[in-house]
């Protein structure tokens, strides 16, 4: 009997924290649930928690991510309008609104999950719309309390929206930097109180400017949803009290909302579409053809004398003979692990071999090439030390000298060709790349702006390309104060599950800001066939 195996998982990022629900279904049933909380305050998803999406990925192919926007500014659109939107995306409402939100903000969010890929993006908005349709709502305003932020809509007598808006309240970070924390006890209780008059003030606001333009609704209720209780019942009274209406405390339960949003594909709520499954093969019966195919080669072989090994070495296409393992080699995106760790050891050891003596202005490499300008102490640090040094990796070594009359404190130039392997073990990349969709120039610009320092400067050069690759090639300048900053970049671009690397010419300047260091830098990616490649530049300033 078949079964279908499916997984679900809910990662929902809240403002320290990253929660990540798992329903795993067999046949459509439900047979096992986890979930799990991770701390986090980075701008993109952590790789440990990355390789733990992946691997139950690997594991169940139909595998599901759902998430909630990181920035949710979404609103509700009209249908007659929404299709004339521009720099948004749309996605559906109900029968009455579409909701949009900015091509950016939706851009954050999918870059967040960039290494593991996501299948659903929903907006709070879409939470309250779940809420609606589970009870009857007239005339009421409703309050979805998630992530510092009231998101709420009113609704007229007839349960249709009249009016959305998104407002801020007050974050416990913020308080803490105040002056007027002093202790998690007293800090709690001051938070509660700010965050109790907040709410009180925007509900009130929000109502004085709606009746100001809506005269015809009259709001009678007031619900309020919330993920975490927040309000004591006092409150929750006093509120009612203070705007004299009936005031609802209703917690939500966001990971069984997204659970039921994701699984209704048909309603394409969802701001992006789901990734398409990869579908793993039975190849057992293949594999058993395949040998009695072997066999049999292997006796019509001996029977007629043929070089069996021979039928496998080249193939004929088109007239030519071609190589079966460079085709396979041209399939392969480079291992960007083993070209960043032959960079980053070749230029670690050009630094061990410059001696304390020579003061080091300006370093270039391009392959086979090194290029030194320094101050040397003496004139004999270039033949005692330094050349001794750099000729176990390069076999040709030149230097000379703009000062020859100086004894000491010599400007000097040395110019070193044809190197030498290092012989090295290299590190190697074993695990899957990204590639469920050709990224765009600009989205692949984008990336790299998070994965480089603050203010780095990355320019687009060219796209070189075949048949199944294509490669951008970028040269990009940074500024720091020591050059283990340099090797640290690498340990990101290392970390990445995209083919990223490093290639010459390598640069670095030293100046009064600090190390100024320009490189080329590759991103690789297989082909899409509906996508046209072009060779254009642009300067891009982070």
């Amino acid at each position: 009997m078949f079964t279908k195996e499916s997984l679900y998982i809910n990662a929902v990022k809240y403002d320290t924290q990253l929660k990540l629900d798992y329903k795993k279904l067999n046949n459509e049933e439900i047979i096992d649930v986890n979930n799990s909380v991770f701390l986090v305050d980075n701008d993109l998803l952590p790789f440990d928690i990355a390789q733990k999406l992946n691997s139950s990925q690997q594991e169940i192919d139909s595998t599901y991510i759902s998430t909630l926007l990181l920035n949710d500014t979404t609103k509700l659109v009209p249908k007659a309008i929404s299709s004339k939107l521009k720099d948004c995306e749309i996605a559906k409402f109900n029968n009455e609104f579409d909701i949009a939100v900015l091509k950016t903000t939706l851009f954050e969010t999918k870059n967040y999950f960039v290494k593991t890929g996501i299948d659903y993006i929903y907006s709070a908005f879409h939470l309250i719309n779940l809420h609606i349709d589970k009870n009857i709502s007239r005339s009421e305003i409703i309050v979805f309390l998630f992530n510092s932020k009231a998101f709420m809509v009113i609704l007229d007598a007839a349960g249709i929206i009249v009016h959305n808006t998104i407002l801020d309240l007050a974050c416990f970070d913020t308080i803490k930097k105040t002056h007027f924390y002093e202790d998690d006890i007293d800090g709690q209780k001051l938070f509660d109180e700010i965050y109790y008059l907040e709410l009180n003030e925007i509900i009130h606001n929000t109502l004085n400017t709606f009746y100001e333009k809506k005269n015809n609704v009259f709001v009678e209720k007031v619900t309020l949803l919330y993920v975490s209780k927040q309000l004591s019942q006092e409150q929750i009274e006093q509120l009612g009290e203070d705007l004299l209406l009936k005031v609802d405390y209703h917690p939500i339960n966001i990971d069984e909302e997204l659970f039921e949003l994701s699984r209704d594909k048909h309603l394409k709520k969802s701001f992006i579409k789901p990734r398409k499954k990869k579908k793993k093969r039975n190849y057992t019966n293949l594999y058993i053809f395949l040998f009695i195919l072997v066999v049999a080669f292997l006796t019509y072989q001996v029977y007629l004398k043929v070089d069996f090994n021979d039928l496998f070495k080249s193939e004929t296409i088109s007239g030519k003979t071609v190589d079966i393992q460079k085709i396979e080699d041209i399939l392969e995106l480079p291992d960007h692990l083993a070209l960043n760790d032959q960079v980053e050891q070749r230029v670690k050891s050009i630094f061990d071999s410059i001696p304390n003596e020579v003061y080091l202005n300006e370093l270039k490499i391009e392959k086979n090439i090194l290029e030194l300008k320094g101050n040397f102490l003496n004139e004999a640090v270039f033949a005692t030390a330094l050349k001794p040094n750099l000729s176990k990796l390069y076999r040709d070594i030149v230097y000379s000298t703009s000062s020859s009359d100086k004894k000491v404190n010599i400007d000097g130039v040395v110019l070193a060709r044809n190197e030498i392997e290092l012989n090295k073990t290299y590190k190697t990349y074993n695990k899957e790349y990204l590639t469920d969709e050709f990224m765009a120039l600009d989205r692949v610009t984008e990336q790299l702006k998070i994965l480089m320092p603050i203010d780095s400067i990355i320019k687009f050069n060219t796209t070189a390309s075949n048949s199944t690759i294509t490669r951008f090639v970028y040269s990009v300048n940074i500024l720091v104060k020591d050059p283990i900053e340099f090797f640290d970049m690498i340990g990101v671009l290392n970390n990445e599950l995209y083919s990223i690397h490093i290639a010459y010419p390598i640069s670095m300047l030293k100046t009064k800001a600090g190390i100024e260091i320009e490189f080329a830098l590759v991103f690789n990616q297989h082909n899409d066939s509906n996508e046209e490649v072009k060779d254009e530049g642009k300067e891009e300033t982070k």
